[in-house]
């Protein structure tokens, strides 16, 4: 039994069948119209995308943060592109963040290097969550770091021209006012 090429029924375009969202959907690229491809499939017991991101979100309401982080990295090494594994990868690694109280692997703490190490964070994970995302999604990403991004700006306008100069370079400026 040969493969069928998944192709849209409205245009006739080919479907980017890597692009299927959790509920097993994908958006003709050409005309917009939606399409069931899947609902979950599972190939000699290896595991999906969306049973993968099952298992990180319940590792993070269990607040196993390292387990999540495993199942994320999995997940991406499948679909580079899935938001909701990098908003995760977020989710972890600001908790270890405010665990470890923003110090660094020296033991500096304090305001600049708290607002440097949730830049990291954003940039590393959030940024690529919102760049991945639907707008809608990304929307709601980006109300999520808000905090962070005040806070970030707010110690900016409190240090000298040469530490902000520092800061804000490493800081992907798109998302500040």
């Amino acid at each position: 039994m040969a493969l069928q090429p998944a192709v849209c029924t409205q245009c006739g375009g080919k479907l980017k069948v890597d692009d299927i969202d959790l509920n097993g959907f994908c958006k003709c690229e050409y005309c917009g119209t939606s399409h069931k491809i899947i609902d979950i499939i599972t190939i000699d017991g290896l595991p999906t995308v969306k049973s993968l991101l099952s298992n990180a979100d319940i590792e993070i309401q269990d607040k196993n943060y390292e387990n999540a982080i495993k199942l994320y990295k999995e997940v991406l090494k499948t679909k580079p592109n899935c938001h909701e594994a990098w908003w995760g990868l977020y989710l972890c690694n600001k908790a270890f963040d405010e665990y470890y109280n923003y110090q660094d692997k020296y033991g500096n703490s304090g305001p600049l290097t708290k607002a440097t190490i949730m830049q990291n964070t954003i940039n590393k994970y959030a940024i690529r969550a919102i760049e991945s995302a639907p707008p809608e999604q990304a929307d709601i990403y980006k109300k999520n770091i808000e905090p962070q991004l005040n806070y970030i700006n707010e110690v900016l306008n409190g240090t000298n021209s040469k530490e902000k100069q520092s800061l804000f370079g490493k800081i992907k400026g798109k998302f500040f006012k």
